[in-house]
């Protein structure tokens, strides 16, 4: 052997296998046989169901329209992918992942169909947004103390506020409520205490004003701080408070 078809077998070992055009047409012929063949498959369960009366099984229609589509896969990858004239190890690494894909479909599919088997509520066909209860659904009654499992109903109310409802309910009154938060945080009055709980229970004697020994801290937000102002009456008031001094 020559050096010259030393080289050339040597390309030939390594290079892309050229397939003949008689061998394509005969692979794209069999994948539209295959496609005319799974409309064929569904127009004649619908003739049969039709014509007997019957229902046939979703399991009929699954198996036959994956049947189909398995061996046009298969075609695929074995001509146009040209796995048939590759190394088997190519072949294989793509069935590993193909299992790989199973595999997780198949976790996915147990956990969804045994779920309820921990939570009953679990049950059934999975909705957009999840149970279809929300935040803002409305509300079931005046008192806000019934709701469907497992979401909270709070009729649009936060979680936080929906809770303290739920707490002065439970105390009774807000003044209990009030009494009993304020027993355990002195330090400041609530922003959601509007009727001033803090100052009737005497707890206003608490805060600490700063003097000549010491600043007091303040924690929160100024009051007024991000309220809307005209820009034009803005102007107008630092003139004024300007001129005035």
């Amino acid at each position: 052997m020559t050096n010259h078809d030393t080289i050339a077998h040597e390309e030939h070992a390594h290079g892309h296998p050229v397939v003949s055009w008689q061998i394509q047409i005969g692979v794209l012929a069999a994948l539209l046989f295959f496609t005319f063949a799974t409309v064929l498959f569904y127009n004649a369960e619908n003739w049969i169901e039709t014509a007997f009366e019957i229902h046939l099984p979703n399991w009929i229609n699954i198996v036959g329209a994956m049947t189909i589509a398995t061996i046009k896969a298969i075609l695929v990858c074995m001509f146009f992918m040209g796995l048939r004239y590759d190394k088997a190890i190519n072949t294989f690494a793509m069935l590993f992942c193909l299992f790989c894909v199973a595999l997780f479909l198949g976790i996915t599919m147990i956990d969804l169909e045994t779920r309820d088997r921990v939570y009953t509520w679990k049950e059934g066909e999975i909705t957009l947004g999840g149970t279809g209860k929300g935040l803002d659904t409305p509300a079931i009654d005046a008192r806000f103390d019934s709701s469907p499992a497992p979401t909270i109903n709070t009729a649009g109310m936060s979680i936080v506020d929906f809770r303290r409802e739920q707490a002065i309910e439970k105390k009774g009154s807000e003044n209990a409520y009030w009494k009993y938060y304020y027993a355990k945080h002195t330090d400041k009055r609530h922003t959601a205490d509007t009727q001033n709980f803090y100052a009737q229970l005497g707890y206003d004697n608490n805060i600490v004003l700063p003097d000549a020994n010491g600043a007091a801290p303040r924690t929160g937000l100024t009051q007024g701080l991000f309220n809307a102002v005209d820009p034009n009456q803005a102007h107008t008031t630092n003139t004024t408070d300007n001129a005035g001094h």
